[in-house]
């Protein structure tokens, strides 16, 4: 009686559980579908294998889930902060030591919009530990000779002069003048005659007053370009810029060449300084990287060092050469041109024989006759040089226009000027 008595008691405690087990096996059949991607089960959980049509199916599946089993908890791990990378605007120069300059170092003002700005970058770079010399920028990104309120570069350069101990200027401009107008009514429209006209005015406005200054000039081309109709604009102002150079000390610098590829073709990619093969044009394919500023400014610099002779303490003009003092830093003289003559104004004629000899160096032409004359052709016996001098006549050489015998022998001493007739004739 009592085994009964606690059977039912158990039968009637445990009751609601087995139908609550029993309805749950019995809704996994039904609602869990078959096939499905079996959950993944920690290792210290029982794992049903398988096989058939009902592989992948777990009948303990809801029970997981409504009892809160099967869900692994994890750890969030902190997440590390990446520090941003230090990232440099394209064409922006890296941070570098320059030693200090002289209270009285020269200066070398360098004037124009971006592109201008790099340039002066790329010889503060080159001039880092020159104590001489000092770069400074007249600079405006977005500036040019157009626009409706362009900068006043003539009275911001003249300024600087008359302030300071500028030794030259260099001039990079152009580049946002494209599609730009001059204002007016109606406004000059871009690349007319009128507006060519108008902006070579600008350009000559600037150089006649650096030049009034009497101070040497440096004038950047604009480079080419991957569009075809910003080269057509570029080439228009560069033949208005290079237009200008006609003064001896007016230095326009072409670079449109050494940016192009072998086959004469764009490329933004070239030999820099150290003639290394890198990327010296921006994503525009008109602007520079770093690399392609130092570049131009490595042909600025070189017109630069021809004008002012150098940047040592007595390499500046002014400086008079004196025959018995041999300067070491850097050349006193003029530049090439200026080697047939003095600071006259007036042109050397390019097709004279001294421009192109000292110039240009070409050879002279051959003198006929002459010892150095490399058609003349030695002939008769070699005398031996240990042979005791005779005072016979000398013997009637071949080629000599007249014999030696005519000499007398108190003119025999002095120096005798023999001239050689070709051989043949």
């Amino acid at each position: 009686m009592r085994f009964w008595k606690w059977h039912d008691k158990c039968s009637v405690g445990t009751g609601p559980v087995l139908r609550l087990v029993a309805l749950a096996v019995a809704l996994a059949f039904v609602l869990e579908p078959a096939g499905a991607a079996a959950q993944a089960i920690p290792d210290e959980e029982i794992v049903v294998a398988q096989n058939g049509p009902f592989r992948g199916f777990n009948p303990f599946a809801p029970l997981q889930r409504l009892f809160g089993g099967g869900q692994r908890r994890t750890k969030k791990q902190p997440q590390r902060q990446q520090r941003p990378r230090a990232t440099r605007p394209a064409g922006a120069a890296p941070k570098f030591e320059t030693v200090q300059k002289d209270p009285d170092a020269g200066l070398i003002l360098v004037v124009g919009d971006r592109m201008a700005r790099g340039v002066a970058d790329g010889l503060k770079f080159m001039l880092s530990e020159k104590p001489q010399i000092r770069v400074e920028p007249i600079t405006d990104d977005k500036g040019g000779f157009t626009g409706e309120t362009p900068p006043d570069w003539t009275t911001q350069v003249l300024s600087k002069i008359r302030g300071g101990d500028v030794k030259a200027v260099v001039v990079m401009i152009g580049h946002r003048d494209l599609g730009k107008t001059f204002p007016g009514e109606p406004p000059i429209e871009f690349m007319t005659q009128e507006w060519l006209d108008t902006y070579r005015d600008k350009v000559a406005a600037l150089v006649r007053v650096v030049r009034q200054e009497k101070k040497p000039l440096v004038w950047a081309g604009l480079p080419p370009t991957n569009d075809e109709l910003v080269n057509a604009d570029f080439t228009q102002l560069n033949s208005i810029f290079q237009g200008s150079a006609e003064d001896r000390r007016v230095r326009y610098v072409d670079i449109w060449d050494i940016f192009l590829a072998e086959d004469s073709t764009y490329s933004s990619y070239g030999p820099d300084v150290d003639g290394k093969n890198t990327r010296l044009r921006t994503n525009d394919r008109i602007g520079f990287t770093w690399a392609g500023y130092q570049k131009v400014a490595f042909f600025v610099e070189r017109e630069l060092l021809r004008l002012l002779g150098g940047y040592g303490g007595l390499a500046f003009e002014g400086v008079e050469d004196d025959p018995n003092f041999i300067v070491l830093t850097g050349r006193t003289t003029s530049p090439e041109a200026l080697l047939l003559g003095g600071e006259e104004d007036t042109s050397i004629d390019p097709k004279s024989r001294p421009y192109r000899f000292f110039v240009n160096g070409e050879p002279l032409q051959p003198m006929r006759g002459r010892v150095d004359d490399p058609r003349v052709r030695a002939e008769g016996p070699a005398i031996p040089l240990d042979e005791p001098a005779s005072t016979a006549a000398p013997p009637r050489v071949p080629g000599l226009r007249g014999p030696l015998s005519g000499i007398s022998r108190s003119e025999q001493g002095s120096r005798v000027s023999v001239t050689l007739q070709p051989g043949g004739e």
